[in-house]
């Protein structure tokens, strides 16, 4: 397994830093899964304090000895509970904390309490939507494991067009892909960060089913496997001349692309067709769209509008109330990263954003069509990650 090289944490941790610095914030107290491993290099059971200035200092609770061999920082602590880090943190001459910055987002208060409580800073600020900025923009070497990440996909993709029978079940054809991901590497988990956001790679869903809204805060929907957890792949055998759509995360080192195509056993319903053609036409004017400057609304916006155009703005990216908000959304260590290609959104694209588009229309009793590919933001444009074909007929 390959380390994250000191150069490159030392780079994340300056530009964190560098915020701090700026919001007079003394230190952050990192402590979710993601942000630990992307500060760190590894996911320990434990604690990053990260200092405005000077040394970050992991607390390692549980497997010093792994976790020392898989991070290349340099001033590591064992720590049992929060109240160790407060007399580390005095010694190391950080006694009195007056603003302690934390990931807000997603630290259940009574985790928030035990903080206060063992630490007591002045306050404790919300440091989320710094750390989520930084983590946006993807530097050479993130950009080098996303392509692997894109790659895989495509493979998905292409395991996904041979292994689909009449008759499988939903959940068949699913763990047929699962099983060829992982041969590659695929990590088997997908990161999200919002509140009870919660994703098995992603739908494998046929038909009717695909329509149905449910929990998850996405285009397609499904029965999935139990109502334990009433979304994705179910049951439900796949037939003849129903849209297919397979939508799925391929994750390598941590890093997710995502990426859907959508498939029939024999030609589907002329309505259906037409919306199929008309999310490639979508996904291709967004795509000649994407440059360094464009504020993420004006894609949103555009596809709408290219939606009306041809009466498929009622079925686009879901039907009635139960549209998803969204036809895009960034990529990295999470699936769910900004920026968030949606109609009220301020951000703007810069060099080094990845972003994944994904036009789809939903047709409520008949099914999902759509496509969604990876985007890496260049100095020039938009360069396309996922390679693989459109074709829908097998």
């Amino acid at each position: 397994m390959n380390k994250t090289p000191k150069e490159e944490l030392d780079r994340r941790i300056k530009a964190l830093q560098l915020q701090l610095a700026a919001a007079k914030i003394d230190g952050a107290l990192i402590v979710q899964n993601a942000d630990l491993f992307y500060f760190t290099g590894t996911v320990p059971q434990g604690w990053l304090f990260v200092p405005f200035d000077g040394h970050p200092i992991l607390f390692i609770r549980k497997n010093p000895n792994r976790v020392r061999s898989e991070t290349l920082l340099e001033h590591l602590f064992n720590a049992r509970s929060p109240r160790e880090l407060a007399g580390v943190l005095a010694d190391k001459g950080y006694k009195k904390i007056k603003r302690l910055g934390m990931e807000l987002d997603i630290l259940p208060f009574n985790q928030y309490a035990r903080y206060v409580e063992a630490l007591q800073p002045g306050e404790i600020v919300d440091i989320s939507p710094v750390i989520q900025s930084i983590r946006s923009i993807k530097s050479p070497f993130e950009i080098a494991i996303l392509r692997q990440a894109a790659k895989l996909g495509d493979h998905m993709m292409r395991i996904a067009r041979e292994a689909l029978k009449e008759g499988m079940t939903e959940l068949e054809l699913s763990g047929r892909i699962e099983m060829a991901a992982r041969m590659r590497g695929h990590q088997g988990y997908v990161r999200m960060r919002s509140f009870n956001a919660e994703c098995y790679w992603g739908p494998v869903i046929s038909g009717a089913a695909a329509a149905e809204p449910a929990f998850v805060d996405t285009t397609e929907g499904g029965h999935g496997a139990s109502l334990a957890l009433p979304a994705g792949a179910g049951h439900r055998p796949i037939a003849r001349h129903e849209p297919v759509i397979v939508d799925m995360a391929a994750t390598i080192g941590g890093y997710n692309a995502d990426i859907t195509r959508t498939f029939s056993l024999g030609r589907l319903p002329e309505k259906l067709e037409i919306a199929y053609r008309e999310s490639l036409e979508i996904l291709q004017a967004l795509a000649g769209a994407i440059h360094p400057g464009v504020v993420v609304s004006e894609l949103y916006l555009k596809a709408e509008k290219l939606a009306d155009k041809k009466k498929l703005l009622p079925h686009f990216m879901g039907f009635g109330n139960e549209k998803a908000g969204f036809c895009g959304h960034g990529l990295g260590l999470e699936l769910d990263e900004p920026p968030v290609i949606s109609r009220n959104s301020k951000a703007v694209l810069v060099p080094g954003h990845v972003i994944a588009l994904e036009p789809k229309f939903t047709f409520p009793g008949e099914g999902v069509v759509g496509v969604e590919d990876v985007f890496l933001v260049t100095e020039n444009g938009g360069e396309k990650l996922t390679k693989s074909g459109y074709g829908v007929k097998i």
